[in-house]
């Protein structure tokens, strides 16, 4: 049985913390809304902002909750293969950092959605956008569900009432303070990111009094024997099964090239963090910079998940049952546990209540204070998420759609109207919050699932415009329906036809048959204006 004391849960100083980090939050997006006095401060923040602090602020925006609190469980559960996706974003830093951000900074634009219109016209760019809405409040919703179901489980308070305080934070010091107050808030909450998955490393030294004996026993045959955590494969074994297997080196590598390239040439959350730089070289030294100190948090959050695992295997006994831990788990789940061994069991539990472990760790046995430090880390990595989307989702609807949001406005009156779309932007999101909370599956299926199949089909009339200058509209929407239809099929294969096709395809599958037939399409029409056959 376990020595350590556990808490019934979180006190005062605790909640103290939180608060002083919200009202924070809310202080600084109070201090800039004094300076937004046209759309090009409130969207990109007069084009002037440092390099290094754009790519912190895109970092801590790419690093959502659901990051946070699946990367330690899926250490747990499956071992470090993940983290051979970090080598990703080094790999395609050279088409991105060469290829897609100059012709994004090329362009005196505030919505990389403008990009659009010369080569394909208004409806496709309209198309572009309302598909990059769709995603991101979809993805809005997704952070503020998953942060609140952990707040939940360590707090007891009510799920919907911490749906609609997420998200009103959030939404308050976004639409005071624009994209200025989005990007300082984001340094903060990155500094709050790395010091919680730090804490929680020098607790597990602490717990075993001992700078290098906190690591897991990985030489306890018991341990790896519970763990069974299946060797990475470099390529995946050949024969019919081959779609199915979930993560291989060299899948996963790809998957998250693919992955990179896509947000990063049509996605307005990445494009609008570019574009309050003040050229090309500055965007790229910011997207490297989010890169380096994605990796750092990559491997920090792994070794916050060894360090979980060690605490847990050396103290048996101190998790509660599955049962209490997971009460959703079914009844097969439940009747696995195994019998007469407690490590076993103890191991059982962690695995199968991954996400459940971190948020429980940090109510229940970090001191008081410090529970709040870490929560204001999870507060963090969905509100840097959050604000960033609802302000670049405010700019689309605002340029994009100019005719129906901002038409005869003076200055004031168009940043005027972007804080109040905001405020509509917030309350949608928070709805679709609520829409979660009937959807069946861990946080990183949800995660896959909500947006995959909207991310390739944006993505593929950009590629087209950058790249494919012989292609027109009519190609552009068969590209977009192709791929949409592709990668929707690919995501929900098992529910749809019994088998199960991992999400490392979706991309390279459905971009390339969508962007062939987009190709195809286009010659059987006049080539766009300006271009030759």
């Amino acid at each position: 049985m376990s020595s350590m004391a556990v808490r019934s849960g979180l006190s005062f100083p605790d909640y103290a913390v939180v608060a002083l980090y919200a009202l924070g939050m809310i202080w600084i997006g109070w201090y800039f809304s004094r300076r937004q006095k046209n759309l090009d401060e409130y969207f990109v923040a007069g084009r002037g902002i440092n390099w290094l602090i754009v790519g912190i602020s895109l970092f801590a925006t790419l690093i959502s909750t659901i990051s946070y609190l699946t990367t330690p469980g899926e250490i747990i559960k499956n071992g470090p293969g993940i983290l051979w996706s970090a080598l990703s974003p080094f790999l395609a830093f050279g088409i991105i950092g060469w290829l897609i951000i100059p012709r994004i900074m090329g362009k005196n634009i505030m919505s990389g959605y403008e990009l659009l219109d010369r080569q394909f016209g208004r409806g496709v760019r309209s198309a572009a956008a309302v598909m990059f809405i769709l995603m991101r409040i979809s993805w809005i919703g997704l952070i503020v569900f998953t942060c609140s179901i952990a707040l939940n489980s360590m707090t007891g308070w009510p799920l919907p009432y911490l749906l609609v305080g997420m998200g009103l934070v959030t939404t308050l010091y976004t639409v005071m303070g624009g994209v200025r107050a989005v990007i300082i808030t984001d340094v903060v909450q990155a500094v709050i990111l790395f010091g919680g998955a730090m804490l929680v490393v020098a607790f597990a030294m602490v717990e075993a009094r001992s700078l290098t004996g906190w690591f897991p026993d990985f030489g306890n045959s018991a341990i790896t024997s519970a763990l069974n955590w299946r060797p990475v494969k470099l390529f995946p074994d050949a024969g019919p099964g081959f779609l199915a297997e979930r993560i291989t080196i060299i899948t996963i590598v790809v998957h998250y090239i693919f992955y990179y390239v896509c947000i990063c040439c049509s996605d307005q959350l990445l494009i609008q963090r570019f574009l309050t730089t003040k050229d090309a070289r500055a965007a790229r030294n910011s997207f490297l910079t989010n890169t380096l100190a994605g990796l750092a948090l990559s491997i920090l959050l792994a070794l916050t998940g060894f360090a979980l695992l060690a605490v847990f295997t050396r103290n048996i006994g101190l998790l509660p049952p599955l049962a209490e831990l997971k009460p959703e788990a079914g009844a097969e789940i439940l009747a696995g546990v195994p019998k007469g061994d407690a490590l076993a069991a103890q191991i059982y539990t962690l695995t199968n209540a991954g996400d459940k472990i971190f948020p429980w760790f940090i109510a229940h046995l970090l001191p008081a204070g410090l529970s709040g430090l870490l929560l204001a880390a999870l507060f963090s990595a969905a509100m840097s998420s959050i604000s960033s989307g609802i302000n670049s989702i405010s700019t689309v609807l605002m340029v994009d759609f100019k005719g129906v949001f901002g038409r005869n406005l003076d200055e004031a009156g168009q940043v005027a109207r972007a804080r109040l779309l905001g405020v509509g932007v917030g309350i949608v999101a928070i709805c679709v919050s609520f829409v979660y909370t009937f959807i069946k599956g861990n946080f990183m299926d949800l995660a896959q699932k909500s947006d995959r199949f909207l991310v390739a089909p944006m993505a593929g009339v950009f590629l087209m415009a950058f790249f494919m200058r012989r292609t027109n509209w009519q190609g552009a929407w068969v590209q977009i329906i192709v791929t949409c239809v592709t990668a929707f099929l690919i995501t929900f294969h098992e529910e749809i036809f019994g088998n199960y096709i991992s999400f490392v395809w979706i991309f390279p599958f459905s971009l390339a048959i969508g962007l062939a037939a987009g190709y195809v399409v286009s010659l059987l029409f006049p080539p766009p204006d300006g271009e030759t056959a």
